[in-house]
């Protein structure tokens, strides 16, 4: 973990860690590392739903998951480090793939359509303790035999 932030950071001659140009560095290198987070994953994956399979090497699957746990720790330490960490990555498709980034417009539209939903899920919420209140209170007011 600690060998590959220090062949990023050997690798360039970067001298301002808040420059623009240091910020689209560590977000390929971000980038790079989710790909291989996500190659991972699949092949830990595959490994675990054909442990039964003739021809699947369960030392192979073992050695991906340790991979895995390995790299997801060095992603986490390098979010942190660099403080990409706070800034959203592009969705990829299925292929690990990371699609054009997203508009302004898109943002928008997406956090109006959860809060929308939280709203919608916070009145369900309140309607149905609303119909608990009632129900509590004419057993309350039943007189008793």
């Amino acid at each position: 973990m600690a060998s590959f932030l220090s062949q990023e950071s050997s690798s360039t001659n970067i001298t301002d860690q808040n420059s623009p140009e240091a910020f689209k560095q560590n977000i390929h290198i971000a980038m790079d590392h989710v790909a291989r987070v996500n190659a991972l994953a699949r092949s830990s994956l595959s490994g675990i739903q054909n442990a039964y399979q003739a021809g699947n090497s369960p030392a192979q699957t073992e050695a991906d998951l340790i991979a895995l746990d390995q790299t997801l720790h060095s992603l986490a330490d390098f979010l942190k480090t660099t403080g990409i960490g706070a800034c959203p990555l592009p969705p990829s498709d299925p292929q690990g793939v990371a699609s054009d980034p997203l508009t302004e417009q898109h943002l928008i539209t997406e956090m109006n359509r959860e809060v929308q939903l939280l709203y919608e899920k916070l009145k369900r919420i309140q309607e149905s303790s609303g119909v608990v209140a009632h129900h509590l209170s004419t057993l309350d007011t039943r007189p008793k035999p």
